[in-house]
C-alpha cells in the first residue's frame, strides 16, 4: 500500500510535515470541503484545528479491523480544509492501488459531476465507499455522503440517541455509530478523546474491512446490505445503530 500527500503533490501522507510548512492547494478555485471533526485537536493554533484528523480517522478503523492494511491518502490542511480536486485525486489513486474500501470524514455543501464521476469508477471496481454524515446539526444534505453509492455515518451518544451536532435524514444517513468522546490514535505516538461523524464513518468502514476479509468479492450493494443489519433508533437515522455482529452473522459467519 502506498501513501500519498496531495496537499504537496508528493509521496508520504504524514500530518507531521505540516508543523514544518504551510500545505499547497491545487486548485484554489475549486469548492472547498471540511472534515468533520466536531472537537478542536490538541494544538493551540487556528491553522491547526484538525491537525491529527487522520491520524485519528485511522486509528477507529484500527480499532474495529485491527489487521486491515492502512493507505493514508492527505488530501487536506491542518486547519480541516481541503480542495474538491485533490479528493477526487485521492479517490482514483485510491482506487488503482487496489483499495477495497475509501473512507471520506469530510463534507461538501453541494453536488460535484466531477466527484460523482470519481465515486461511480470506485463502485465500478468494486470498491466500497463510505462517508460522515456531518456536524451541522440539522436535516440536511451534504456530499460525498448523500450521494447513492455512499454509505453516510451519523453520530449517536452512548444512549442510543442522535448526537446534536450530527446531521440526520435518510437521504444522508445509512447508519448510526458512536461518534461522541471517542478514544483513538494521535500524532507523536499518543492519544486523544474526540468526537465528530469522522470518527463513525471509520468504524463503517472497518467493518467493511472485516466483511470483505470473509467475502472477497463484496460490492457496494452487498457491503451496504450487510450494515444494514443494525438496531433501529428511531427515524431519520438510516438502519440505526451499526451492529458489527450482525453485519457479519448477515454473511452466514458463525461464532
Amino acid at each position: 500500500m502506498y501513501r500519498y500527500d496531495f496537499t504537496r503533490n508528493q509521496p508520504g501522507g504524514s500530518e507531521m510535515t505540516d508543523l514544518d510548512s504551510a500545505t499547497g492547494s491545487a486548485c484554489s478555485s475549486c469548492q472547498a470541503a471540511f472534515v468533520d471533526q466536531h472537537t478542536a485537536a490538541m494544538l493551540d493554533n487556528t491553522g491547526f484545528a484538525a491537525f491529527g484528523h487522520g491520524t485519528e480517522v485511522l486509528g477507529m478503523v484500527h480499532m474495529v479491523a485491527p489487521t486491515a492494511k492502512l493507505m493514508p491518502l492527505k488530501a487536506f490542511g491542518p486547519d480541516g480544509t481541503g480542495t474538491l480536486s485533490n479528493i477526487i485525486s485521492a479517490i482514483y489513486y485510491a482506487v488503482q492501488d487496489h483499495a477495497n474500501v475509501i473512507n471520506m470524514s469530510f463534507e461538501l455543501a453541494s453536488d460535484s459531476n466531477e466527484l460523482n464521476k470519481a465515486i461511480n469508477y470506485a463502485n465500478f471496481n468494486n470498491v466500497v465507499c463510505v462517508a460522515s454524515s456531518g456536524n451541522d446539526g440539522q436535516q440536511v444534505v451534504v456530499y460525498p455522503a448523500g450521494m447513492k453509492n455512499v454509505m453516510g455515518v451519523a453520530s449517536m451518544n452512548d444512549f442510543d440517541q442522535r448526537s446534536s451536532f450530527s446531521n440526520y435524514g435518510n437521504q444522508v444517513v445509512w447508519v448510526a455509530a458512536p461518534g461522541e468522546n471517542v478514544m483513538t490514535t494521535y500524532p507523536f505516538g499518543s492519544y486523544s478523546v474526540t468526537s465528530g461523524t469522522s470518527f463513525t464513518s471509520p468504524m463503517v468502514a472497518g467493518t467493511v474491512a472485516l466483511l470483505i476479509n470473509r467475502q472477497p468479492k463484496m460490492n457496494q450493494s452487498t457491503a451496504s446490505q450487510a450494515i444494514s443489519h443494525a438496531h433501529w433508533i428511531g427515524s431519520n437515522m438510516g438502519y440505526g445503530e451499526l451492529d458489527v455482529y450482525q453485519a457479519l452473522a448477515s454473511l452466514g459467519w458463525s461464532w
